[in-house]
């Protein structure tokens, strides 16, 4: 099996990625089918933010205005929101305007995304200046009584005046807490346009929080679609290592805790821009079981798309499809069943090849000043806010007087953070083989120890060291929307044990500083950074 495909199927879906340990990859091949939708829905101008649900797509398009389409600013050039109905054979009707009532005379209006369980759409709509656009906002609508309200502007945080805010996806955090996914190049970003997350309950709309590393980066992060059955966020960027401009990513994960990205394979990349990559959800009822991870729309400008002046302006719209040929050859002779697996792709072998995994944390991380031996934080959300950090761990090099030796402490600290990044991908491709034993019903016990450095007292640092044994063990429990745990749900699978072991500072050497009043070498420093924290030590059977 192509090694892109079978590494894609794991982002993709967690289904195909558990069905794909049992079925022989010599009997099946599998593969992206691309198709460009034509005029039914494609026009010269720019198509945008196609979603499927139920037997309709909805998608955004750039067209000239005209009075017979209900505007009287006739002339100009407006991006409106349509529909198109899809057949049983996946056939597309002629687009039209849609009955939400959210398109404008005057406004480009685009990027609709369903809250199906709240009845609420949210789109973008872009005020223009002379016609040129130049603020992008969040709006939505609510169906009360079968009406549609009129559009209102998002409150909260979400719009900032002088900064855009656009391409909002939506997820669920519970029956009563929604998450509103969006893009913005507003400050406290890490360069370009990043994706942001605001939660949304009865008592108002939170603060909008940074998605972090490694899903945003120094370039642009955009067009996100969150994937609620799988916990996998789909979006594009035209960061370094792309075939294309803007190329389309895959991660695992929630909120601010997420794996790091793979690009997808072609041909849903090219080497032209690839956006708004979505997947069909087969009923206009909120259910992520009718989420269908076979099938979607994404947009693109390569060669075959229809352009004004035939040069590589605009964009249409293309659906993907995942096939699964079967390529068994026929025999005269029956298969002789192999049970053993080899063992060089043994996921228990492989597993501990990766040992020791050492993830690191921040001084007094997670929930600092406190007793606590426990906290509701995973692994990667402390990870991220760590990462964010090493800006301030480069300035506060700055406080060594000597230049050699400042230069030196540098370069210890860029090959520290380079450590901190290696063992969390390690961690990430740890995960997967594990979920792959349990399903093989395996009962796994794994031996983590929790450390610190010595700055606390011991006492202290024994509780910091379970606090942060914890984060491993929420991270295992809510990595890649709950995989782990569905995998022990499956008939015959195995379980999980996690025997801890909370070191706190006594395992610190002794020429570790300890002192309060000197951060420079107590907390920002390589040797104090190397003792904070946790290590899976043991992989082993009971």
């Amino acid at each position: 099996m192509n090694k892109s495909l079978s590494s894609l199927t794991l982002h993709l879906s967690a289904i195909i990625f558990l069905c794909c340990l049992t079925v022989s990859a010599a009997a099946q091949i599998t593969r992206y089918e691309v198709t460009h939708e034509g005029r039914k829905v494609n026009t010269p101008g720019s198509e945008s933010g196609p979603i499927r649900i139920g037997d309709t797509l909805y998608y955004s398009s750039l067209q000239e205005v005209s009075e017979s389409g209900g505007y009287i600013d006739f002339g100009i050039t407006i991006m409106r929101v349509f529909k198109s109905h899809v057949s049983e054979n996946g056939k597309l009707s002629n687009g039209e305007p849609e009955t939400f009532g959210i398109n404008h005379p005057s406004r480009h209006t685009g990027n609709v995304a369903f809250d199906l369980r709240n009845g609420i759409i949210y789109f973008t709509r872009c005020r223009m200046d002379n016609g040129d656009a130049y603020q992008n906002e969040i709006y939505y609508v609510k169906s009360k009584d079968g009406k549609w309200s009129k559009p209102q502007r998002m409150g909260g945080n979400v719009n900032m005046k002088g900064y855009n805010s656009t391409h909002p996806t939506v997820g669920y955090i519970s029956d009563s807490v929604s998450i509103l996914y969006f893009v913005s190049d507003r400050p406290g970003g890490l360069g370009g346009m990043d994706i942001w997350y605001v939660t949304i309950d009865k008592k108002g709309i939170g603060l909008p929080t940074n998605l972090g590393i490694p899903v945003n980066s120094q370039d642009d992060e955009i067009t996100p679609f969150y994937d609620q059955s799988e916990g996998v966020m789909y979006f594009s960027s035209n960061r370094p290592g792309g075939s294309g401009k803007h190329d389309i990513y895959s991660s695992s994960g929630a909120r601010n805790s997420w794996r790091k990205p793979s690009r997808l394979p072609e041909p849903i990349n090219s080497v032209e821009d690839d956006l708004y990559f979505t997947l069909n959800c087969t009923s206009s009822e909120y259910d992520v079981q009718n989420t269908n991870h076979n099938s979607g729309y994404f947009t693109s400008n390569r060669s075959d798309s229809y352009f004004i002046h035939d040069t590589s302006c605009c964009h249409d719209i293309y659906r993907w499809d995942y096939v699964v040929i079967d390529t068994t050859p026929v025999s005269s002779k029956p298969a002789v069943a192999e049970n053993k697996p080899a063992e060089d792709t043994c996921p228990c072998k492989q597993a501990r090849r990766l040992l020791p995994i050492k993830l690191f944390f921040h001084n007094d991380e997670p929930n600092p000043r406190c007793q606590d031996t426990t906290t509701s934080l995973t692994y990667f959300q402390t990870y991220n806010s760590y990462m964010f950090m090493r800006k301030t761990y480069r300035e506060r090099q700055n406080e060594i007087a000597d230049s050699t030796e400042r230069d030196m402490s540098l370069a210890m600290l860029e090959s520290f953070f380079g450590e901190v990044q290696y063992n969390s991908e390690k961690f990430e491709h740890f995960i997967h083989l594990l979920a792959q034993d349990i399903l093989n019903g395996r009962h796994v016990v794994l031996t983590v120890g929790g450390y610190a450095s010595p700055l606390h007292n011991s006492a202290y640092n024994v509780n910091l060291s379970k606090r942060r044994i914890a984060t491993i063990v929420n991270q295992l429990k809510e990595y890649n929307g709950g995989m782990i745990r569905r995998v022990m749900e499956q008939p015959g699978s195995g379980t999980l044990e996690i025997k801890r072991t909370p070191f706190g500072s006594s395992t610190a050497p002794k020429d570790v500083s300890s002192s309060a009043k000197d951060q420079l070498h107590s907390v920002y420093s390589v040797d104090a950074a190397r003792e904070r924290r946790i290590e899976i030590l043991g992989y082993d059977y009971r």
